[in-house]
């Protein structure tokens, strides 16, 4: 009998294996469950590095073309803010990005190909949707 356990040992971590790690993990979906935190990503898997008030700019207009409604200066303020306090926390604690709030760079981790599209297509959706 012990002979079988090892084949389904082995056998179920060889299945485990093809997930990528952030698909088993709470937090990653907690991460991802923000707009905000998908286009973060979705900007630095195009750009890699940044720093958050690049970030909150790119939000804003953002949010100009998705709503049609220009942003002020207080909503990039307000959007700074959350990156800083919220949005980008999230993300360190989730594996995802490194953030230095020293400097305000911003950069993405090496994200398994899957996890890579699932942001993109829930960022594309979403921008498809509010057109």
């Amino acid at each position: 009998m012990g002979g079988s356990d090892n084949s389904i040992n082995r056998r179920r971590h060889s299945v485990e294996d093809d997930f990528p790690p952030q698909l088993s993990d709470d937090q990653f979906y907690r991460a991802l469950s923000s707009y905000h935190r998908r286009c973060v990503l979705s900007y630095l898997l195009e750009e890699n590095e940044t720093t958050v008030d690049e970030l909150a700019t790119v939000l804003c207009g953002w949010e100009t073309t998705t709503t049609g409604t220009m942003q002020t200066s207080t909503d990039h303020s307000k959007i700074y803010v959350a990156l800083v306090h919220v949005h980008l926390p999230k993300l360190v604690d989730a594996g995802l990005i490194e953030y230095e709030p020293n400097t305000g760079s911003v950069q993405i981790n090496t994200l398994h190909p899957q996890v890579a599209d699932i942001i993109r297509q829930s960022v594309g959706v979403r921008q498809s949707d509010d057109s």
